[in-house]
């Protein structure tokens, strides 16, 4: 139906909905991981109505917040990274008196402030991806939202419950769907 759309401008019927039904949406997408977020922004430019839905932010993670990003970025990958290189430096500093450093003080490191740097990061890159969905024009809800009929999507989203009519869903469930 994407491709459809794509190329000549409009879907073709709805399989198993009736004709002149309304839809909020062409589009609606649960979950912001990496797939879902590149979904919605390259189907919005191409002009789809998108609706996208993710957990609300939070750096740490739990079955009722999340974030726009994903596993990836908001617990896997870039927090991964961030304290692999920040623990990396303590062994080269010290390596470092062998070839001519002279460090006056003794080299400690503040664990508290690591983990400062990795949630600091983690709450820029949310915001990076949140801007790309508006800057796309995809509308973001933050909210739980789950598939209760065809084309039809319903959730606690954004501080208020409702039902959204969508021709399509794309469940961008990452490692668990639940």
């Amino acid at each position: 139906m994407a491709r459809k759309m794509l190329i000549d401008g409009e879907a073709e019927s709805v399989p198993g909905v009736e004709q002149g039904t309304h839809f909020d949406f062409d589009l609606f997408i649960i979950g912001t991981g990496s797939g879902g977020v590149r979904a919605a922004r390259f189907l919005s430019n191409y002009g789809a109505k998108v609706g996208i839905c993710e957990l609300p932010f939070n750096a740490i993670s739990s079955e009722t917040i999340g974030g726009v990003g994903g596993t990836c970025v908001i617990r896997g990958c870039v927090p991964k990274k961030i304290l692999v290189y920040g623990a990396s430096f303590g062994g080269e500093l010290e390596d470092a008196r062998n070839y001519g450093w002279e460090l006056s003080e003794k080299v400690d490191f503040n664990w508290k402030k690591l983990l400062q740097k990795k949630t600091d990061e983690i709450n820029r890159l949310n915001g990076i991806y949140k801007r790309l969905l508006s800057n796309a024009g995809v509308k973001l809800f933050e909210g739980e939202a789950k598939i209760v009929g065809l084309n039809e999507v319903e959730g606690d989203i954004n501080e208020t419950s409702g039902k959204n009519q969508t021709k399509e869903v794309f469940l961008d469930s990452g490692n668990e769907a639940s």
